[in-house]
């Protein structure tokens, strides 16, 4: 138990440093959760429950606990994005470019859907979770639903200290193909996005007559590539992007984006980052957190409980990370895949340190894992 308890009382210092101070039995009760997870416990109230590290009260009480902070209207993903992008800072400060990945994922249960609409910060093949909304009906998101979860983030990321002048460029699938929102980003904010594309949309460019994308692929042979420039994407737009279309062979269907990059071949390299939040959510759903599974459905409750799932998922990254300059995993080659992404390999070494180190190993490995944002912020390594 000395492990535990000085893992969460290192986490709420850490709450005080990133700037994410709601009432003290708020982070007392989010660190006490972090814990529970990094001991990769499934995020059911009832599991978490048991291996709080609080002594004389019953594992029913417990329960009710956790309910009513999953409740508590003064915790919400609002509060908790910048401190989370701090947190992320040491791993994006180097970059060239933060590439963000908008996506939405959902599920049924106890005949009620469960419906997120999530924004990651894309690194080294995965996602790392940064702003959600819980949408309280089934189905696709809007464009107003898209401007509520990446307003918070590109503004946070601008106006953090060390990554304000790093670009920014956000990728989506198919359900946000919409100029409307390449426009918005590009106007507003001065980011780029690259955005897939359906077959069912039209393009028209200078010089040419309107003509329907699918209709383009059948004339493609397969393993061809084209590219086009300054195309209004949809009939009822006026904003111009380049477009790419590829029927390669490595692809089961063609491959269409639509970017407002001015290199349209970067195009899908970037777009393939996004990928990596599909394997983000289904960490969430059933790899690590299971939490499909939970008996949770009520919107205000699933959205509270990313947040204690956000800080362990940031903090096995780092310790993923570790473990590869450590040498202890092995760098997967150029192109290839890791068999076990950063995240679920950081959270097996954090789970295994925190049930069998010593207390001494225990605070050197915690304070290592905590290194890089403590020197990104000046802040003396904790104690």
């Amino acid at each position: 138990m000395q492990t535990h308890t000085y893992c969460q009382e290192t986490l709420l210092e850490l709450f005080n440093d990133t700037g994410l101070n709601p009432p003290k039995p708020l982070k007392t009760m989010l660190s006490l959760l972090i814990v529970a997870l990094l001991e990769n416990n499934k995020a059911h109230p009832s599991v978490l429950a048991e291996c709080l590290a609080i002594t004389g009260i019953t594992v029913i009480a417990r329960i009710q606990r956790i309910r009513r902070f999953l409740s508590n209207e003064k915790l919400s993903p609002a509060i908790t994005v910048v401190p989370l992008i701090r947190l992320i800072r040491p791993l994006l400060s180097n970059a060239r470019e933060i590439v963000l990945a908008m996506d939405r994922t959902d599920w049924d249960k106890r005949r009620k859907h469960v419906n997120i609409l999530s924004v990651a910060i894309c690194y080294k093949g995965r996602a790392i979770p940064v702003f959600w909304i819980v949408l309280d009906r089934k189905g696709n998101s809007s464009f107003k639903h898209w401007k509520q979860v990446l307003t918070p983030v590109i503004e946070g990321l601008q106006q953090t200290e060390g990554l304000s002048g790093i670009p920014i460029h956000v990728v989506a699938d198919r359900e946000f193909a919409s100029p409307k929102l390449a426009e918005w980003l590009k106007k507003t904010y001065g980011v780029d996005a690259t955005l897939r594309m359906k077959a069912s949309m039209y393009l028209k460019g200078d010089g040419m007559s309107e003509i329907k994308i699918a209709t383009v692929l059948q004339r493609m042979v397969k393993g061809s590539r084209r590219v086009f420039y300054d195309q209004i994407v949809t009939q009822d737009s006026t904003f111009k992007m380049n477009v790419v279309l590829n029927r390669g062979k490595e692809y089961e269907e063609a491959m269409v984006v639509a970017t407002t990059v001015a290199k349209p071949h970067r195009a899908e390299l970037i777009y393939g980052g996004r990928f990596g939040i599909e394997a983000m959510h289904k960490d969430w759903k059933s790899n690590a957190f299971e939490l499909e599974k939970t008996r949770v459905t009520d919107t205000k409750r699933i959205e509270t409980l990313l947040i204690p799932i956000a800080f362990a998922y940031v903090l096995c990254v780092f310790e993923g990370e570790n473990k590869e300059e450590s040498g202890d995993v092995r760098v997967p080659p150029k192109g290839k895949e890791r068999t076990v992404g950063l995240f679920l390999s950081g959270l097996r070494s954090i789970s295994t340190k925190l049930r069998r180190d010593g207390i001494k190993q225990f605070r050197i490995f915690f304070r290592n894992l905590l290194k890089p944002f403590c020197k990104a912020w000046k802040i003396p390594a904790f104690a």
